[in-house]
């Protein structure tokens, strides 16, 4: 019962982490916008008028006829106060539809290795219902042909990153040598909450997806850890518990040896040592004093009980037994031939006859089948089973049937 215990209680441990693992696994924020050309221009025409849109163009963007909505949408995300910012990051291919969004966009950013990939006329014409395109600029016919992202610049087209983009790193401040309202950077930071839309609030729908937030994982990681050292302490102490005391030397139920008193046992006779008269240990009568009291001065009941052996049961394998045990060989017999195995039944053949026989040896195992017994009938009147006993040696030497 104990194992039975301790596997039902690892089950349910191991049922437990394998239901809250996913509970506790960090799971990854959904990407805001699609992977196509429809998706970027429907996502981007919904949050533009919130804030600037920064769309990074990570893999090639193929351009695909819009529906009437996503027409509307395209021409929304084109026309709207607020920026449309495009980044082509270092050896990026555009695509048809990467260089529509680039030839929307108010702001440009192309690295000088990069490929702009022309526009088809059925894509130029799409840009030209938009506004895009228009006959007083020439956008849409600077990239009839395939140009790099150097050409791009040199065109006054795009800027480049590597002299556009600035990092500001972080700067230890004296807050008393801060100058200024502190209020003002609060000011700042609020200034487009006014219903319009401030290019603060920037959107950013970049073609890779957005990241799940790194704290989010680093939580997720520590309850994760808090949580499978709990299930192994659990799980020590169902073991521990399950176990239970065991006293060494303890004969149990099962078999196992009791443990033996100090100075209790009889002391082994040596080899030609007579035995007492009283057919005692000679270690009985030493344990006793003069006056009938032990030599520590307990009284003769107790040690004699202390000398007492402990006794040990042994388990006697059980003697084979091959047939029925019947009380006496007949006197009468017949020669047989065994043409089944005899387990204690079969059958044997008597003058061509088959015969069903016991085997009555109960002490020595049936012949093979084709080796010869000795049969007689059962002293039963209504059997009608034969008898087959081991074969006479003499007789089956001699060829003398009895």
């Amino acid at each position: 019962m104990g194992a039975v215990r301790r596997f039902f209680s690892l089950g349910v441990l191991m049922g437990l982490s394998v239901a809250l693992v996913p509970v506790m696994s960090p799971v990854a924020a959904a990407d805001p916008c699609g992977d196509s050309f429809a998706d970027k221009v429907t996502c981007g025409g919904a949050v533009i008028p919130r804030g600037a849109v920064v769309i990074t163009l990570e893999a090639p963007l193929k351009f695909e006829k819009l529906s009437q909505q996503e027409h509307e949408s395209l021409k929304k995300l084109y026309e709207d106060t607020n920026p449309l910012v495009v980044q082509v990051p270092e050896g990026i291919s555009t695509g048809e539809g990467g260089t529509a969004l680039l030839l929307m966009a108010e702001g440009r950013l192309v690295h000088p290795d990069t490929t702009i990939d022309p526009l088809r006329p059925e894509a130029r014409d799409e840009l030209r219902n938009a506004g895009v395109c228009r006959d007083d600029n020439d956008l849409c016919e600077t990239v009839k042909n395939k140009l790099t992202g150097k050409q791009f610049i040199d065109k006054g087209l795009a800027a480049d990153p590597a002299t556009h983009v600035f990092t500001v790193e972080g700067v230890t401040t004296d807050p008393a040598t801060t100058s200024g309202n502190p209020h003002d950077k609060d000011n700042k930071n609020g200034r487009g909450d006014d219903g319009k839309g401030g290019k603060g609030d920037t959107a950013q729908a970049g073609g890779g997806g957005t990241e799940p937030a790194g704290d989010s994982t680093s939580w997720a990681a520590l309850w994760m850890g808090l949580l499978l050292v709990l299930l192994l302490l659990a799980f020590a102490v169902v073991i521990r518990r399950s176990r239970g005391p065991v006293a060494v030397g303890h004969r149990t139920g099962s078999g196992r040896l009791a443990a033996m008193p100090p100075g209790g046992g009889a002391r082994r006779r040596e080899r030609g040592e007579p035995r007492p008269a009283d057919g005692r240990s000679p270690t009985h009568g030493a344990a006793r004093g003069g006056d009938g009291r032990g030599g520590d001065g307990r009284a003769p009941v107790q040690a004699a009980h202390d000398g007492d052996e402990s006794t040990t049961r042994l388990r006697v394998a059980p003697t084979a037994r091959h047939g029925r045990q019947v009380s006496a060989r007949p006197a009468h017999t017949r020669t047989a031939v065994v043409r089944t195995e005899l387990h204690p039944q079969g059958y044997v053949e008597l003058d061509r006859v088959l015969y069903r026989a016991v085997w009555a040896e109960a002490g020595r195992p049936p012949p093979a089948p084709g080796g010869p017994v000795d049969v007689a009938e059962a002293p039963e009147r209504d059997s009608d089973v034969l008898y087959a006993f081991p074969p006479t040696a003499a007789r089956h030497a001699k060829g003398t049937p009895r």
